[in-house]
């Protein structure tokens, strides 16, 4: 199956080498789809898609996804590292109808809500078919951004319509929070915010039994 890779970019160009090392170490994908969310100065040397101001996490990979032509679409951040090579293909080989793949599924407390944990894939490298995330409607444009709580959503929209999600153990390393940053007030409204909304689905999801143990 043919593979595009989206990733959505703004600023942080000293992000581009390990990146793009990562990409080929991949292998190379049929389609690499990188949004430039208003970036300054613009990544116009190898951005597919140019917004002119950032349109969040969100709304760029729903951009990217509906520019691709591929059977299978990762959603990779541009804050990575690889360590070794064919990491693409060990991801892309647990995709199938009805299952979303990534580098790490997590149970931890972020997932927690009313005492029980749903899983989830962490959203800085997620992977599906691309008529199955078109399906499930991409990533909720709504939430504040930065866009925390939305691979939660995501995969909770998935295991409401049936899907599995599976870990695949690939080679990259993610520097987290290295676009975002951490701990500023903006940050810490948009988490709060986000995670009301999640809380809130959750609890509608469970009261409809749409959610399976």
């Amino acid at each position: 199956m043919t593979v595009a890779v989206v990733t959505p970019w703004f600023d942080h160009l000293e992000l581009y080498d390990d990146y793009l090392d990562a990409i080929d170490n991949g292998p190379y994908p049929d389609e690499l789809i990188v949004v430039d969310n208003g970036s300054t100065p613009p990544l116009g040397f190898f951005a597919t898609i140019r917004n002119d101001d950032n349109q969040g996490f969100c709304r760029a990979c729903n951009q990217g996804l509906a520019a691709a032509s591929s059977d299978i679409v990762v959603f990779l951040n541009n804050d990575i590292a690889s360590t070794e090579a064919g990491w693409l293909d060990e991801l892309t080989d647990a995709v199938e109808a009805s299952v979303l793949a990534g580098a790490r599924l997590r149970s931890d407390g972020h997932a927690n809500v009313d005492g029980r944990v749903y899983p989830y894939l962490d959203g800085w490298c997620l992977a599906g078919l691309r008529e199955d995330l078109l399906e499930l409607g991409g990533f909720d444009e709504s939430l504040e951004e930065p866009a925390y709580y939305s691979d939660n959503l995501l995969c909770l929209e998935a295991r409401a319509r049936g899907f599995t999600l599976r870990e695949a153990k690939v080679g990259l390393i993610h520097r987290v929070g290295a676009t975002a940053g951490r701990h500023n007030r903006l940050n810490e409204a948009a988490s709060r915010a986000n995670h009301q909304r999640y809380q809130e689905r959750v609890r509608a999801l469970a009261t409809k039994g749409a959610l399976a143990p």
